[in-house]
């Protein structure tokens, strides 16, 4: 299986990360002059909190309706950042009725204009108001759980630059309480803007959540007289103020540019201190206790499978696709066997998963046929399961016509020296990647191109390309790595090959036909395409012609083209509305009088069609009309 990146930015990106986060005090609680508790680190114990992720879009298929692999990536990155801090996360597996749950909630938005237009307002911005969104996207009681809410823009920024995301320092006592960040800053998988990838936003506005502030608030200059009670009031945080040019320059000497409260760019941040985390259990110990006091953790039934995610892609150019499912034991036993059914264009295709112990389980599905499809559903059945309210979960899909673009780059010794990008005609990134681990390496990629003409740019920081000595200086590479090679269906497009470059690019274009079922290229489609087609019958690899391309020619290549025939035009005589669904009692019918009947290699068929093996025929009447159907 090749790798898919549906979007990937590289290099360094001059981002000026400002005012990234909106940090929201209560007007009921007094939060600075905090009580301690003399909390050691050292000695309390790791923390499990709960948390439930309200994904607010404006539409089943919109971008900023992201994926639950995308969700699951952000609570993979908050328990490997606070884990020194001796905080984990959990996601909640049931709901404030005590039904079981994956954690994630969906609320289709569109309705409301002002989010359409604006998003969500933090109460000083554009945008709808923030407690009636919240509430509506599900406001589970936040003394319990951590209420992480997605969005697709804040005050108005279309989600891109300005506020990435808000918290509240401390209990509101209603529905503002919680994390809001957007959709594009969520995790480090799936839809994601560059110097976003790391998911450390959401990292930021949890650290707010549990009563941290800025590490440069209520700083005027370098200097605090009373680390306690000035600044963010954490004395192992030194005076700053905001670090946002890069990883190197400051605006303190002693500044922690580190630190996750800080506003230095992502790849700069990867700690909180002691004194940031002491405070942290401090609140959990007080005014947030009720995180650590319920049940939302801990599993509702013995036995419950539920499918929890889909990992796919949602919108592709091939007919067919591999898709994995991950299926949950969220019960608080092992699970004999689950067979987990998928269904899409009218099949069923179905696996098992055998020995089930609690946590998450990915099933594999080869080759699902998924052309004109709109969605598939994912069905899990278990004998054992106790709630089977969540068994059925169901995912969208759809294919665009287009072709497959096989990137293949094969690596010199030096190839952290190569970064590469495909962009499309308005300028837009399709996909790219570089500063590779040192080493001959080969890295494979599809992406799907459509209509229309794209950039491709590689760049070389030492001027050499994939060459890694020219001995002779003279331009021809001796020793190197295979260079970047890219084929649609076998022809190669472009091909850097060994060459030494700085820059090389390459514009080309794509046409694709409005009638790629052609294949005799007479203009139309009948049955000398279906003939040609059966030329190839049976091929298994490097097929000339194989109309669904799933690299087999069989009966679903010609069942795709019967599907597919109103998309291109017809042959005379060659009637479409007898081509699908041919019954037995449809074939003898007509005033053209009794069909003659040849199979596929034109000889010709004695005795009743209902006597005729499992195969695929040609009809004709009065030698002229001929129709084509499966027996």
């Amino acid at each position: 299986m090749k790798t898919f990146i549906t979007t990937l930015l590289l290099g360094a990106f001059a981002v000026a990360y400002g005012q990234e986060c909106s940090l929201l005090v209560p007007d009921n609680v007094r939060v600075m002059g905090m009580s301690r508790t003399d909390v050691n680190l050292a000695e309390v114990d790791t923390v499990v909190l709960p948390i439930v992720f309200h994904i607010v879009h404006t539409g089943a298929g919109a971008e900023n309706n992201i994926s639950d692999e995308q969700i699951m990536s952000q609570v993979d990155v908050l328990n490997e950042e606070f884990a020194d801090s001796k905080i984990q996360f959990c996601m909640a597996v049931r709901d404030p009725e005590g039904n079981p749950t994956n954690g994630i909630t969906r609320t289709d938005y569109s309705w409301n204009k002002e989010y359409v237009a604006n998003g969500i307002s933090n109460g000083s911005g554009s945008g709808a108001d923030q407690t009636q969104v919240k509430g509506d996207a599900g406001c589970w009681n936040p003394d319990e759980y951590i209420n992480f809410y997605v969005v697709g823009e804040i005050n108005g920024n279309d989600g891109g630059w300005g506020i990435q995301g808000f918290a509240y320092l401390g209990p509101t006592g209603d529905c503002r309480d919680g994390v809001v960040c957007l959709y594009n800053v969520t995790g480090n998988v799936g839809t994601l803007k560059p110097g976003r990838e790391l998911g450390f936003t959401g990292v930021h506005e949890m650290g707010h959540h549990l009563s941290l502030w800025h590490t440069f608030s209520n700083s005027n200059d370098c200097v605090e007289t009373n680390c306690e009670t000035q600044g963010d009031e954490v004395c192992d945080t030194p005076p700053t103020l905001p670090n946002d040019q890069g990883c190197v320059a400051v605006d303190c000497p002693d500044a922690l540019i580190e630190n996750f409260m800080d506003y230095t760019p992502e790849t700069c941040r990867e700690s909180f201190t002691v004194g940031q985390s002491e405070r942290m259990h401090e609140c959990l110990q007080g005014s947030r206790s009720g995180l650590l006091d319920n049940l939302s953790c801990v599993p509702v039934v013995d036995y419950d499978a539920t499918p929890l995610a889909a990992y796919y892609q949602q919108t592709w150019c091939t007919p067919t696709q591999d898709i994995w499912i991950d299926v949950v034991n969220q019960g608080t036993l092992p699970l004999d066997v689950v067979e987990v059914q998928l269904y899409v264009n009218g099949n069923q295709y179905v696996e098992y998963l055998y020995d089930i112990p609690t946590g998450t389980h990915e099933v594999f599905f080869d080759q699902v046929y998924v052309d004109g499809a709109q969605m598939f559903e994912v069905q899990v059945v278990s004998s054992l399961d106790e709630y089977q309210d969540n068994d059925y979960a169901w995912w969208p899909i759809e294919t665009v016509p287009g072709e497959v673009l096989d990137i293949v780059v094969g690596t010199d010794n030096w190839a952290n020296e190569v970064d590469w990008i495909l962009y499309d005609a308005e300028g837009e990134v399709v996909i790219g990647d570089g500063n590779y681990p040192f080493g001959v390496n080969t890295y494979e990629y599809e992406v799907c191109v459509y209509e229309g003409c794209y950039t491709f740019e590689a760049t070389d920081t030492n001027g050499d390309g994939m060459c890694s000595m020219d001995f002779g200086n003279d331009g021809v590479c001796d020793f190197g790595g295979e260079g970047i090679t890219a084929t649609v269906g076998g022809n190669v497009i472009f091909a850097t090959e060994q060459t030494e470059y700085s820059l090389f690019d390459t514009t080309f274009c794509f046409s694709i036909g409005d009638c790629p079922l052609d294949f005799d290229g007479n203009g139309a489609v009948g049955n000398g395409d279906i003939l040609e087609m059966m030329l190839e019958y049976g091929c298994e690899q490097d097929c000339t012609i194989d109309p669904n391309g799933d690299g087999i020619v069989n009966v679903m290549d010609l069942l795709y083209m019967l599907t597919k025939l109103g998309d291109c035009p017809l042959e005379q005589g060659f009637d479409i509305g007898m081509l699908k669904d041919l019954t037995v009692d449809d074939v003898i019918s007509g005033d053209a009088g009794e069909p003659t009947i040849y199979d596929m290699s034109g000889r010709r068929m004695r005795g009743p069609v209902e006597e005729l093996a499992t195969g695929i025929y040609i009809l004709k009447w009065d030698n002229l009309t001929k129709k084509v159907f499966v027996q």
